[in-house]
């Protein structure tokens, strides 16, 4: 079968950016976490017989050429309120995983015309009040491994997927991908204290999808977003951590399908 996606590089703001792109019809914006890029999953085939899905790999992360003065999270967002501005996108949809969901809200936050709908899928960026969001950039890869996920006997080829030895080239780019979120995201750390202020003014449709036994940034969380954001709605899906998208693939679709292709 011929690759249904491909690779693309962007000049912009003086530097490259990394982007996979697939599918036909209106954009998708595909915002990634802390670790980076993870390649073409299958939830981005998924939802590229929908939407043309964009999935750039950050300023900094990957193959992304760094831009001096994104320095944060506010910061990462005016970049991308740009780079949708040069790409010409018009309306389209976004979402974002983690991290990613923070730069989402901070995104919608800012400015919430053109974006027709937007996924959240477990966002840090708010504090929780009860728990704490797991340390992430001192912890050793194979410790965050085993957060990530609730049950990896529920993700095929776990093993030679996300337990493998890294490459030389793969522990650079590990490196280089921890180095740049330490950058955005460590002081405060992983959150900012002004965003539920922020939030209430975004009026757009917003779904926030979360593992009910996410080891990284508590349930809680959740329903913070959801108190914040007054068009929102929220689906846990069960026996679940941090990446539903991976662990439970099928829950995880079928609530974003339904919720980005509705009228």
């Amino acid at each position: 079968m011929a690759q249904s996606w491909k690779e693309e590089f962007i000049d912009y703001e003086g530097a490259k950016l990394q982007v996979l792109k697939g599918g036909r019809g209106a954009p998708l914006l595909v915002l990634h976490g802390v670790g980076g890029s993870q390649g073409w999953l299958g939830f981005h085939e998924a939802l590229s017989k929908h939407f043309t899905v964009h999935a750039p790999s950050h300023p900094g992360y990957n193959k992304s050429e760094r831009v001096g003065w994104v320095d944060s999270i506010t910061a990462l967002a005016h970049y991308y309120h740009g780079l949708i501005r040069h790409l010409g996108f018009g309306e389209y949809y976004l979402m974002g995983s983690s991290m990613g969901g923070w730069l989402a809200a901070e995104m919608a936050s800012m400015r919430q015309d053109g974006i027709k709908k937007m996924a959240l899928g477990a966002p840090v960026g708010i504090r929780p009040k009860k728990g704490e969001i797991a340390e992430l950039f001192l912890t050793p890869r194979s410790e965050v491994e085993k957060l990530r996920f609730y049950d990896t006997k529920q993700i095929p080829n776990y093993e030679q997927t996300y337990g493998r030895k890294l490459t030389a080239e793969e522990q650079n780019v590990e490196r280089q991908n921890r180095e740049m979120s330490q950058r955005l995201c460590w002081q405060p750390y992983m959150h900012n204290p002004n965003l539920p202020q922020y939030l209430k003014k975004v009026s757009t449709p917003t779904l926030i999808v979360w593992g009910k036994q996410d080891a990284i940034v508590p349930v809680e969380c959740a329903e913070l977003f959801h108190q914040a954001m007054v068009n929102s709605k929220v689906q846990i899906i069960d026996k679940c951590g941090h990446v539903p998208q991976v662990e439970k693939p099928r829950e995880f679709l079928e609530a974003v399908e339904e919720f980005l292709t509705s009228k």
